[in-house]
């Protein structure tokens, strides 16, 4: 009878069991996008058909490019809704919303920084096109927000309903973007702690874009060490939070000139190494209307195809990193704290006040301070005993940068594609141009401020005027090429010019080795009289030949095999040509290597957060150079922690005993078993639940990577 009992309490919960798991499939099945029939809406001028094909990619057909963009909207909405109300969220500062009081840090800087407020004035200086554009990509969004097609998961799951979908929605998303494009301000801060620390010559040797010469515009002392390291902090929280940047990440793209291909048309190829996450950033689409007939890359919450071709070109991009971010340091009057110094005067504050609403607490009022320079993005620290302003090209009222991506949808030729990018404010993107009649060309567009006086490399005085914007490079002399003769052109986030360019454009660059690869494999392939096509364009995008690995490698090789374990090891180093292909052993060794070498050198140099900071930023340009200094004496490699004095080889050896302990722990004793893949994953998170670990196994991909 007990065993009967236990039998049917057992059915009866594995009934129940049964049936909720029937209703979660039922949920999730009906939020997946309806890819058949006919669905009538309001807001079309005629019929719009989307064609999802065999990848769930959409091809859209419409009789208008309204219409066309219409539809995207709505097919970004079926595909992509949590991503996009997560983002326009992100811009507007109203995360708290959702995820309640412990976002409002994220929120108050967000809300301080002004970005989704400058996309809505940006709304006003765009053309009466444009805009037309914008509101029927927004409509399409509404659309679906009105079908009855039930909501992705993560609404029911946060408890949250979606608004309306609005323009200004879209703009602040694409600075959203710009932002994580951008990285000036926090190195300036980095920058002024390292000379803070260092001085100024060692400095430079760190991070070479700091000037080992002439006067210090600004004394390290002017702002607090807290200060500093408070604003680094809250940057990487900002980041990690809203799933922004990866580590190490970084663009190719190439174009190569018809009389080099096999077809006689221009080739081009484009991998912008944006975070990695759970959905992408990127959505593939191709959208045909009266006059737009284009096929590439879109982003969820905006209109238009961001990177891909039409029927007469192709165009893409990676990050020029230009430095049109710059910090100010403003003196208060001690009598009036909403007044700031300027010149021979005190300057009243622009104050914009906040109501931010937190899920399950009181809303906060918050009140947004700004000087002539900008936002005072210190303000969300507790302590303020230096106020730092933002100036920054996103933050213009007049913010066309979105007319330009949509105009290069339209462009045709050489001269219409600059056109269209003569629109562009920010990001400053290294374009690379393709046309089916074998042409190729680059152009760096954007908006990059001309200073008074300083150089955008540390913050500035903001109270004597004498390190002000007065203009902005020109659009006629921004760097540009169209049918070099060498006939390719390649963008890495490499420099961009050389010396005698006349104006300044970024004070960080890449390392050359992706660009010198790239450089490489197309030379060689014209050299050898190939025609090259699609093919040999994949090849040289999947490329693991590592120029960095080939450079340091010897400095590893010298070390000295003075006992079993690191003979082993080494041995593994044999024959080895640099090639990172994840079931090798020889790349986890270089690799882990490389990590505890700047660990070993920097460590009694450098410590807590800023150690972090440089750990995380890597620097093989530094130690390509330190190892090869003073045959192999710098002082960078002289542990300043012991009585001796150590060389770079003393460095390399112990950091090859670090590493050895580090995969030892992660793949076991047996080199011969170690393999690159089993430590070298792409993390693409979900978010938030790639952080919740119930529902991370759901939502969370680790992938192995060569």
């Amino acid at each position: 009878m007990r065993r009967a009992r236990h039998v049917r309490r057992l059915g009866l919960v594995l009934g129940i069991a049964g049936l909720g798991l029937v209703g979660v499939w039922s949920y999730l099945r009906g939020s997946l996008p309806r890819s058949r029939g006919v669905i009538e809406v309001a807001g079309l001028g005629a019929t719009a058909r989307i064609v999802r094909d065999a990848d769930g990619l959409p091809h859209i057909h419409a009789e208008d490019d309204a219409d066309a963009v219409f539809a995207l909207g709505f097919a970004h909405a079926q595909d992509r809704l949590w991503q996009m109300e997560l983002n326009r969220r992100i811009a507007a500062g109203r995360l708290a919303e959702v995820f309640g009081a412990e976002a409002l840090e994220t929120d108050r800087f967000l809300r301080t920084l002004g970005l989704y407020r400058a996309a809505e004035a940006s709304l006003d200086h765009l053309q009466p096109e444009t805009r037309r554009i914008l509101d029927a990509y927004a409509a399409g969004v509404n659309a679906f927000l009105t079908s009855g097609r039930r909501l992705p998961p993560e609404f029911a799951l946060l408890g949250v309903a979606p608004e309306p979908w609005r323009p200004a929605d879209s703009l602040g998303w694409a600075k959203m973007m710009s932002w994580d494009l951008a990285e000036d301000w926090d190195l300036e801060l980095l920058r002024l702690r390292l000379v803070g620390l260092l001085g100024e010559a060692r400095a430079a040797e760190l991070l070479p874009s700091v000037p080992s010469a002439g006067p210090t515009i600004l004394d390290a002392a002017e702002l607090p060490r807290s200060r500093i390291d408070g604003l680094l902090a809250l940057d990487d929280r900002l980041r990690g939070a809203l799933g922004l940047r990866g580590l190490d990440v970084g663009s190719n793209n190439w174009v190569v000139a018809g009389r080099h291909s096999a077809s006689g048309g221009a080739l081009l190829a484009n991998d912008p190494h944006l975070g990695a996450q759970i959905p992408s950033i990127w959505y593939l689409a191709e959208l045909h209307g009266d006059r737009m007939h284009v096929v590439g890359a879109t982003l969820p919450g905006l209109p238009g195809v961001v990177l891909g071709r039409n029927r007469d070109i192709a165009w893409g991009a990676t990050n020029l990193n230009p430095d049109v971010q710059d910090l100010y340091v403003e003196r208060l009057d001690p009598k009036d704290p909403s007044r700031y110094r300027f010149e021979e005067r005190w300057e009243a504050m622009t104050v914009i006040r906040e109501t931010i609403r937190v899920k399950g607490a009181e809303p906060v009022q918050w009140a947004a301070r700004a000087t002539r320079h900008g936002p005072l993005i210190s303000d969300v620290l507790d302590d303020a005993p230096a106020p730092l302003a933002l100036r920054w090209t996103a933050l213009d009222p007049d913010d066309t940068t979105f007319e330009a991506f949509l105009g290069l949808n339209y462009a045709v030729d050489w001269a219409s594609f600059r056109a269209a990018l003569g629109r562009l404010v920010t990001p400053s993107q290294n374009f690379v141009y393709a046309d089916a009649k074998g042409h190729i060309g680059y152009l760096g567009p954007g908006r990059i401020p001309i200073r008074s006086g300083g150089d955008g490399r540390l913050p500035m005085p903001g109270w004597d005027g004498a390190h002000e914007w007065v203009g902005f490079i020109p659009f006629e002399a921004l760097p540009r090429a169209y049918d070099p003769p060498a006939g390719f052109i390649v963008t890495a986030n490499n420099r961009v010019a050389g010396d005698a360019y006349p104006y300044a454009l970024s004070n960080d660059w890449a390392p050359p080795y992706r660009a010198a690869r790239i450089r490489e494999r197309l030379e060689a392939g014209i050299a050898a009289g190939e025609a090259l096509d699609l093919a040999a364009m994949r090849s040289i995008q999947g490329d693991q030949l590592s120029r960095q690995a080939l450079e340091l490698l010897p400095s590893l090789r010298a070390v000295a095999p003075s006992d079993p374990r690191r003979a082993a090891a080494l041995a593994l180093l044999q024959g080895w040509d640099g090639r990172m292909a994840r079931d090798l052993a020889a790349p986890a060794l270089y690799q882990a290597w490389l990590l505890h070498l700047t660990e070993v050198v920097l460590s009694d140099d450098l410590h807590g957060d800023l150690l972090e900071q440089l750990l995380r930023r890597r620097h093989p340009s530094f130690l390509a150079a330190i190892l090869t200094e003073a045959g192999g004496r710098s002082p960078w490699c002289d542990d300043l922690l012991s009585p001796e004095r150590e060389t770079c080889g003393d460095a390399a050896g112990e950091a090859l005993d670090l590493a050895l302990d580090d995969l030892e722990a992660r793949m076991g004793r047996d080199p011969a078993r170690w393999r690159w893949g089993a430590i070298h994953r792409t993390q693409y998170a979900h978010n938030p639940f790639s952080r919740v670990a119930l529902l991370k196994p759901l939502v969370h991909r680790s992938i192995e990577n060569g």
